[in-house]
């Protein structure tokens, strides 16, 4: 980060006003979820709508391919993973110079994301670790459209994922926060689920209704069609006939509940850790099987 901080240093605070006026008026696409929910596939459709999200063959992930970009949103990350009161609430708002860095990188993306030949709709990104500094991308871009991807916490909760990998920098800072760091690792992708999905929550109620909408894992993979529909029309976008045959090819009913293969006795560690958030979003728990795990807000937001 040393040399951002020294190019930050020398630039004249006029042209970092018109840098941050110039990000407030952009409308980007910012698809929020925890790694390993269906980010990547919900990313390749929307770029099927029209969206220039930045995706590339290099990276079969769907996550924006540029390393500037994703290494400055893991630093802020860790720094306010580290201090509990300026993460992610906190009255004081989000720090200026992590900001400032923030739209250093923004505006760059906007600008080589908009004026490329797939932007026909609009322009956007994916990056999972998105969903860690929220409160920074809302700040730089209140017009923002938040497209909010839920998975089963229980599938989370057997797979793996650098924000619930203590060997990783972000994971370990993460996992520190959350004092899971000596816990099994199905505890702690579960705990990371929770956090992250219920720090996005609580601070989703500060975005107007009309600029974010939620979907599920599971109700993409039930009804393909017409999940990625009512997400077309959340975009105000056609539904195009390459997005049609995407979903249909690539989400399907077999994907869903992949967590009722794991040990049942491990299953039952996770509900006991994470219950409440399963059940708030919808998510029958396994001692009650009386609804399918499947969850979709009546009017498409939170």
């Amino acid at each position: 980060m040393h040399a951002l901080v020294f190019a930050e240093r020398i630039i004249r605070p006029g042209a970092i006003r018109s840098r941050s006026e110039v990000l407030a008026a952009q409308e980007p696409l910012v698809i929020m979820g925890r790694g390993k929910s269906g980010t990547r596939l919900l990313a390749w459709a929307c770029q099927e709508l029209g969206f220039a999200l930045g995706a590339t063959d290099r990276l079969k992930t769907g996550d924006l391919d540029d390393r500037r970009f994703l290494r400055v949103v893991k630093w802020i990350a860790r720094r306010n993973l580290s201090d509990p009161d300026s993460y992610p609430n906190s009255a004081a708002g989000p720090r200026r110079f992590d900001v400032m860095c923030f739209q250093r990188e923004a505006h760059r993306v906007w600008q080589r994301l908009s004026n490329s030949p797939e932007a026909r709709l609009g322009w956007g990104w994916k990056w999972p670790e998105t969903y860690l500094i929220l409160p920074y991308v809302h700040v730089t871009f209140p017009r923002a459209r938040f497209l909010h991807l839920v998975r089963d916490g229980r599938d989370l909760a057997f797979k793996r994922h650098l924000t619930d990998d203590p060997r990783r920098a972000l994971g370990k800072a993460l996992l520190t926060r959350l004092e899971a760091r000596g816990q099994p690792h199905h505890l702690q992708a579960a705990r990371s689920w929770q956090f992250q999905v219920e720090q996005y929550r609580t601070y989703a109620e500060r975005i107007p209704p009309g600029q974010r909408m939620e979907t599920t894992y599971e109700a993409l993979c039930g009804d393909p069609e017409g999940e990625m529909a009512r997400i077309a029309d959340f975009l105000q976008v056609p539904y195009s006939e390459a997005c049609r045959n995407y979903v249909n090819t690539h989400f399907n009913k077999s994907l869903i509940g992949a967590w009722r293969a794991e040990d049942s006795a491990r299953v039952a560690e996770v509900e006991a850790v994470i219950g409440d958030t399963l059940t708030a979003l919808g998510y029958a728990l396994s001692t009650h099987p009386v609804a399918e795990s499947t969850r979709r807000a009546p009017d498409g937001n939170l």
